[in-house]
């Protein structure tokens, strides 16, 4: 019985070594100044929301196809542009309002408030989220789009020292 206890902690100990996602030191690319900047739209139906930029230098003969961009809690779309000759890792993200909040019936009889909908449970976005981040870091997903498709895996690379812009304010 004691053997039998052992032997299942060890296997569910390497079990869970083997999900922790693993980080590369060494990219083929290199990313300088990193910045992040809030933005807050002039009228509540706009929403706020932040936009991630990190300029990317990529090594010559290399190329790569960016998958994803964990940050604050929030898995994000890496989205590439092009300025002149700079290239940019850009992820939008837009914290739209959801559905505009309904009327509630305030009366001193408690009958002629059972239309009211009780509020909703809290939860927190992306619970399952892989990474422990510090708010200066983020991780980008990449792949070697150049590889043969099956030897193709998707690789992390963990960004430290990402700057905070001023908000921007839209009237």
């Amino acid at each position: 019985m004691k053997i039998a206890s052992i032997l299942i902690v060890t296997i569910f100990s390497l079990y869970g070594c083997s999900s922790q996602k693993k980080y590369t030191m060494a990219p083929p690319f290199s990313i300088n100044n990193p910045s992040y900047q809030k933005y807050v739209g002039g009228r509540e139906e706009s929403g706020t929301g932040f936009i991630l930029q990190f300029p990317v230098d990529i090594e010559v003969g290399n190329d790569i196809e960016f998958l994803e961009v964990f940050f604050r809690g929030h898995v994000l779309p890496a989205a590439m542009e092009e300025d002149g000759e700079k290239l940019y890792i850009i992820c939008n993200y837009q914290d739209i309002p959801k559905v505009k909040k309904p009327d509630i019936i305030m009366h001193s009889d408690p009958k002629k408030e059972v239309g009211n909908q009780p509020p909703g449970s809290i939860s927190k976005e992306n619970q399952d989220f892989p990474f422990e981040l510090k708010e200066d870091e983020a991780v980008i997903s990449y792949k070697n789009a150049a590889a043969d498709p099956k030897k193709r895996k998707i690789v992390f690379f963990k960004i430290t020292g990402i700057k905070t812009k001023p908000s921007l304010i839209y009237k």
